[in-house]
């Protein structure tokens, strides 16, 4: 067999979230979020009153970052912030009664992608590709420098000049 027409798993994977990243882009337009956003909401929805630092280190980006998202989420209705009752220094952020709706609605979503997704899969290889998953992130952890800068660019950003 010829592999060299065949796809690195390298490819494959870039190829898997591209395609998947792109999925989601357009699904997030109909709520007007870009999938940073989405995961946002999730995070907030799961973990309602979690402070901006908690959120980043959630998501893992920086706070600078996490700001800027949060201050447009507010302008479209689906975030708030309060400062926390026993600390005025520290602001926590919930969802609006919009932004839970759009929670209720995403998780519902997701939960319809990943059917899609492993459609035709067993149970077994479902077990397995997460493991493997997994496996792989600890890989890319494992040997990145310590000092690897993380992109300012929120990814909606990214996917935006992808379309153009």
């Amino acid at each position: 067999m010829d592999t060299s027409k065949e796809k690195t798993l390298q490819g494959l994977l870039m190829e898997l979230v591209h395609n998947y990243f792109l999925k989601a882009y357009n699904q997030m337009e109909k709520y007007a979020l870009h999938p940073g956003q989405a995961a946002v909401i999730k995070e907030v929805g799961k973990n309602e009153g979690m402070s901006q630092r908690e959120l980043a280190d959630a998501l893992h980006i920086k706070p600078p970052t996490v700001a800027v998202s949060i201050k447009r989420m507010e302008k479209g209705g689906f975030l708030e912030r309060k400062a926390d009752e026993k600390d005025q220094r520290v602001t926590r952020i919930y969802l609006t009664d919009y932004g839970r709706e759009i929670y209720d609605e995403l998780t519902k979503l997701f939960k319809e992608n990943e059917k899609a997704l492993f459609q035709g899969f067993e149970e077994g290889e479902i077990y397995l590709f997460k493991r493997f998953c997994k496996q792989i992130i600890q890989n890319i952890h494992d040997t990145m420098p310590e000092n690897v800068k993380q992109p300012e660019m929120p990814f909606g950003e990214l996917c935006r000049r992808e379309r153009k």
